[in-house]
């Protein structure tokens, strides 16, 4: 995450990511809570819990 950069249009959010707290649910992150590395490396971005990842990026589903 580009710390300076978001911090100027999302002071709140950078601040709450740093201190572990996640930036939608505002709930303390535990690291050993992700499901896997890609997991790990999005919270690292943006500082989302695993729960609000899941929610957030939902993967589609093929129709054929």
């Amino acid at each position: 995450m580009n710390y300076e950069l978001v911090k100027q249009f999302f002071p709140k959010a950078v601040a709450a990511v740093k201190e572990g707290i996640c930036p939608f649910c505002h709930q303390l992150v535990d690291i050993n809570s992700f499901k896997d590395d890609l997991s790990r490396k999005e919270f690292k971005i943006s500082g989302l819990c695993q729960g609000c990842q899941d929610k957030t990026f939902v993967e589609e589903q093929d129709d054929d």
